[in-house]
């Protein structure tokens, strides 16, 4: 696990966390946003990751609580801060959510530490590929630990 003195945990912030951090600036997906923008943790994402993120803040009941101008700040500054790659394999172990897949594909092709997710067909893996899959919580008790002792 890379959250040592140098080194940035690598993670791929799967889509729920991203239109969640807008909606309420003190919850957990939030700072987990927050993380991205100040560099302490290093995204990894696809365009077809991008491209969902687009497609769910377009929904009414997402666009109605949000300006265009948050929407358009969130998806510029998440492109800006992530590193964007390629998915160089192609994975079909979630079949509720094949989207999911895609998370799978990209942390795995990132070789990625951390999935932060909300989504229970993704959390519900706990772990793929020594990959440890958490949610927004849970990611910031081992952010915020290794911090304390890194000190």
């Amino acid at each position: 696990m890379k959250l040592g003195h140098t080194e940035k945990p690598m993670v791929v912030i799967d889509t729920n966390i991203v239109i969640s951090a807008p909606l309420s600036k003190e919850s957990n997906p939030a700072k987990i946003f927050e993380l991205l923008l100040v560099e302490e943790i290093e995204n990894y994402t696809s365009e077809e990751i991008i491209k969902e993120i687009k497609g769910v803040f377009k929904r009414k009941k997402i666009k109605n609580k949000l300006s265009q101008d948050k929407i358009n700040f969130i998806i510029e500054n998440f492109r800006k801060f992530s590193k964007i790659i390629r998915p160089s394999i192609k994975l079909n172990i979630i079949k509720k959510d094949l989207f999911d897949n895609k998370i799978l594909e990209c942390a795995e092709t990132a070789k990625a530490d951390f999935i932060i997710s909300g989504d229970m067909h993704l959390r519900g893996l706990i772990n793929y590929k020594n990959i440890r899959i958490l949610s927004p919580k849970g990611f910031l008790e081992i952010y915020l630990q290794h911090k304390r002792i890194g000190r």
